[in-house]
């Protein structure tokens, strides 16, 4: 009996032994620098995270690219690494207040926070991991921003000069603010035309708003009761038409009508009831109202160009080490 025990325990010592070998292998170092390294179960996970968002938002990831994206996903975890070790108080405090806003504009887009958890945990994590991970994705684009500011300095000479060689980008065509209620001529479940009977009936709430609209009732109120316009009725009908960029028979009834004048119009697909708010004619953008815009344009342009050279020197500098598969 002893002899089988010991036996036995000496078996169950080599399974553990073996197991905890395998697992060790099977979590190897894929990549390692000063002081860091990034395992397998990272990867994996961060891969996995990747595949489940992009299945989320309809796409499914081809298997014939899980290698290319697995070598991007690498290099994205050794910057992580690299930028964790370089961040400061500041970088840490901005990252989060950014993961923060991110999260919550994400959450804003659902009704309760039951669909949003429903589609945080179809991504794979928990709604705090998912926390984290915007944090950790944030604090790289912080500390990148930060340390490649200097190299990617915006002169005002390069303002002035993209300007005068980008003239047509300035130039705004004639366009009109206005708000307007619309009736839609197409049933909103299932996108048919009404038939003549329905169109008619809408002819008539349309001839009924109109009304109110003509006697001084607040249009403003009046678009958000009774439009179904949803991109516009919250902000009360307000947007900004073009001339010659939307429906011609709307371009020419707005153009032709005078301002704070309610009109009703007839087009293919709706019954419009509009006012007109102000009629702004063709003009060139001045250099003081692009600049802004052109600033930010041509910093990105500086970040792009600085970004390679950047993160190889980031790998140099800390050693980075690439293990073989």
């Amino acid at each position: 009996k002893g002899v089988m025990r010991n036996f036995c325990m000496c078996l169950l010592t080599g399974c553990l032994l073996t197991a905890v070998l395998f697992a060790a292998d099977s979590d190897k170092v894929l990549a390692r620098g000063l002081g860091f390294t990034v395992k397998k179960s990272e990867l994996d996970s961060a891969y996995r995270f990747f595949v489940l968002s992009q299945a989320v938002s309809g796409w499914d990831v081809p298997a014939l690219m899980e290698d290319y994206f697995r070598k991007q996903m690498l290099d994205e975890l050794i910057l992580e690494k690299i930028a964790a070790s370089r961040a400061t108080a500041g970088d840490r405090g901005q990252a989060y207040i950014t993961a923060m806003e991110g999260y919550n504009d994400l959450r804003l887009q659902y009704v309760s926070d039951v669909p949003f958890v429903l589609r945080v945990q179809a991504m794979g994590m928990t709604t705090n991991a998912y926390r984290l991970h915007l944090q950790s994705k944030a604090l790289t684009q912080q500390v990148l921003k930060r340390e490649l500011k200097p190299k990617a300095k915006v002169k005002e000479v390069d303002i002035l000069e993209f300007y005068n060689e980008n003239a047509g980008l300035w130039k705004i065509p004639e366009n009109a603010d206005i708000q307007q209620i619309v009736f839609f001529k197409l049933d909103s479940a299932s996108g048919r035309r009404l038939n003549p009977d329905e169109r008619a009936a809408k002819q008539v709430s349309a001839a009924k708003v109109f009304a109110k609209a003509r006697a001084g009732v607040d249009f403003t109120q009046l678009a958000r009761e009774y439009s179904e316009d949803m991109a516009t009725k919250k902000n009360g009908g307000k947007m900004q038409i073009v001339r010659g960029m939307v429906d011609p028979d709307l371009s020419d009834k707005v153009f032709s009508m005078r301002v704070n004048k309610v009109e009703m119009l007839d087009t293919e697909y709706a019954f419009h009831i509009i006012r007109v708010v102000k009629k702004n004619p063709a003009s060139i953008r001045k250099l003081s109202q692009a600049s802004g815009e052109i600033r930010q344009h041509l910093l990105m342009r500086n970040y792009i160009k600085a970004f390679p050279g950047y993160v190889s020197r980031l790998r140099q500098q800390a050693f980075v080490k690439l293990m073989r598969q």
